[in-house]
């Protein structure tokens, strides 16, 4: 039987790690935070014992949770407290949790997406996913506005690199597209969260699609899938409903 801690780190990987340094910081506030409401632990998320080399949050009862969620990721106190995410009580010489962090529980993270499609079948969808997503304040990218170039590839896949979440919008021809599967591999390379969404009549299980790589075929299959069953303004509404919710949002 999972332990509450377990089902709170299964829950919080889902939530990819932001490349930059402030949003990182910004959600490892709000995870301590979140870990206060689920009495995984107190609000005093250190007491100083002595001098810790380089400010590094010591490894307390806390240890699996930072270990097993952020073991890659050096942790720094002064970035915590520059930040105002914590408060050092120097009678109780203990470094709390302050109603900033607190405040974080409630927001959506600021993630980059990026958003990849084959204009001739997703543009109108591309479109409504960019608008949907802003009004929850992520950070959508669509490439309309790229120009083509010498540098438009090498650009491109810099984008990807460092998104958080890649949405690959799928109708029925778009894997036929080389510059979509080139985007797809990217994201693998870079070990990016992929969200597929299926539309207009896509189906992986096409003969068609036998020259397809696997490793793209396992990042779009159906299980990881978000499906438009039926071409209805209700079933694109529920797709974007679900696909909101990937984010931790309900609209």
């Amino acid at each position: 039987m999972m332990s509450d801690l377990d089902k709170f780190l299964e829950e919080r990987r889902q939530i990819p790690i932001p490349s930059g340094d402030v949003a990182r910081i910004k959600l490892l506030a709000k995870e301590l935070a979140l870990g206060v409401h689920r009495n995984l632990w107190s609000s005093t998320i250190w007491t100083e014992l002595g001098d810790v080399p380089g400010g590094s949050i010591p490894l307390d009862e806390k240890a699996e949770y930072l270990e097993k969620r952020w073991g890659d990721h050096h942790i720094r106190l002064e970035l915590l407290r520059g930040h105002g995410y914590i408060h050092y009580n120097r009678p109780r010489k203990a470094h709390t949790l302050t109603q900033a962090a607190f405040d974080l529980i409630d927001e959506a993270e600021p993630y980059n997406i990026f958003i990849s499609y084959k204009r001739s079948e997703s543009s109108a969808l591309a479109l409504l996913v960019n608008t949907k997503l802003k009004e929850h304040s992520l950070v959508p990218f669509v490439d309309m506005a790229l120009e083509a170039g010498g540098n438009w590839h090498a650009d491109l896949e810099k984008r990807i690199k460092k998104c958080d979440y890649f949405i690959i919008l799928l109708g029925e021809k778009t894997l036929a597209s080389t510059m979509t599967i080139k985007e797809i591999e990217w994201a693998i390379k870079y070990r990016k969260t992929i969200i597929p969404v299926w539309h207009s009549g896509f189906d992986l299980r096409s003969d068609k699609w036998n020259e397809v790589d696997s490793k793209v075929k396992d990042a779009i299959k159906q299980t990881n899938a978000i499906r438009v069953i039926e071409e209805s303004a209700s079933d694109y509404n529920r797709a974007i409903v679900e696909l909101l919710n990937r984010f931790g949002i309900t609209p």
